[in-house]
């Protein structure tokens, strides 16, 4: 087994209008040892977050991953159909967005928010899930 647990090769990721093609992330490489952190950081605009939701194929259209790979334990991302990432974010691998105030909903609370990934991976209902929320 490796000892790399996420590598990023080559990764492009464009935004199509009708008449042009803007390319947000052009030719990004990285890898990260396993236990390992790894900090992205640039000037507003320079692609970091366009290549986290890439990563997760959570890039919505226009914009399109047009080439690369995404090895995650070894195995390419980029070729999991849909069902397969569903079990795999939030499971395996997940997204921590800068903003929390677009990313938690203040409707619900923060307990009900992430116990909503123990329920869907682990099965839990919705109490047990609140339960294991406020453990974490």
């Amino acid at each position: 087994m490796t000892d790399t647990i996420l590598e990023v090769r080559d990764l492009r990721t464009s935004f199509f209008t009708e008449n042009f093609e803007v390319k947000a992330v052009d030719g990004v490489n990285f890898s990260v040892p396993k236990g390992k952190t790894l900090g992205v950081v640039g000037e507003s605009g320079s692609g970091k977050s366009i290549t986290s939701l890439s990563i997760l194929r959570l890039i919505q259209n226009p914009g399109k991953v047009v080439g690369g790979q995404v090895l995650f334990k070894g195995e390419d991302l980029l070729e999991k159909s849909e069902a397969q990432m569903r079990k795999i974010r939030g499971n395996k691998i997940s997204m921590i967005f800068q903003e929390p105030m677009t990313s938690l909903n203040p409707v619900y609370t923060v307990g009900q928010q992430i116990g909503e990934a123990f329920q869907i991976h682990e099965k839990l209902n919705k109490k047990e899930s609140i339960k294991r929320s406020v453990r974490c």
